[in-house]
């Protein structure tokens, strides 16, 4: 069974840009929280001609992660806005793996800034952060870990956990209680109608609507994908 991502689907896209809304920008809301420094400094939406496709974090100075699964097929450029929404810059596409749900990015140095990481898997019960940049609703959710070591065919390996993640927080960070990235919002596990729900309305309206009781969601490995990352383009 293919499992939904949390990127935007086309029709949601378009609505989207019919309805002249902007994906939601987290630094406000993660002020004062774990999340601040990542949401205001090392988080970009991103999107190619104008149309929202989901989030990156910065893992270098020069260098974005995301999902694979959010750059559109034949796409080697897209915009990036950091979280604070001060500046946008070209961000071109170095590498896709084929083996984990993950796509490199290269950028100017300088915008943004890299988020520290923690090796390791989280502990079941941990508290987490999840950032992104949705039509609609919070671009910050906490959730908690559920899965601690997991691995889910044509992602990768990494966990689990129930967070109110909506459309549009695929590729994006997740962080511990101390700031640190430990993976990327990859996949919802049980998504229900949320995908055609977004396709109709622009906005993940089931998402919103369960945000406080949350979802499982699988997160991609840092670690995983700071591996792959480096097999597939390599910094000189």
């Amino acid at each position: 069974m293919r499992l939904p991502s949390l990127s935007l689907p086309l029709a949601a896209l378009a609505l989207t840009l019919l309805l002249g809304a902007c994906a939601r920008l987290p630094a406000e809301e993660a002020a004062g929280g774990p999340a601040a420094f990542a949401a205001r400094s090392g988080f970009a939406a991103l999107s190619a001609h104008g149309v929202p496709l989901g989030s990156a974090v910065a893992v270098a100075p020069d260098r974005l992660l995301t999902n694979a699964h959010v750059l559109p097929a034949g796409t080697m450029q897209v915009q990036a806005l950091r979280g604070d929404g001060a500046v946008t810059v070209e961000a071109a596409v170095l590498a896709r793996s084929v083996a984990l749900d993950l796509a490199v990015l290269g950028v100017a140095p300088g915008i943004f800034q890299p988020v520290a990481y923690q090796a390791g898997p989280p502990g079941r019960g941990q508290a987490v952060w999840a950032i992104g940049a949705p039509a609609a609703g919070p671009a910050l959710a906490q959730g908690v870990v559920e899965g601690a070591e997991t691995v889910l065919p044509g992602r990768g390996p990494g966990f689990t956990a129930r967070i109110g993640a909506l459309m549009g927080y695929s590729g994006g960070p997740v962080l511990d209680a101390e700031g640190r990235l430990r993976g990327l919002v990859t996949a919802l596990l049980r998504a229900g109608a949320a995908p055609a729900l977004a396709a109709l309305t622009g906005v993940d309206l089931l998402g919103l609507s369960q945000f406080r009781d949350s979802r499982e969601v699988f997160i991609l490995s840092i670690d995983a994908a700071l591996l792959e990352s480096e097999r597939i383009a390599p910094r000189n």
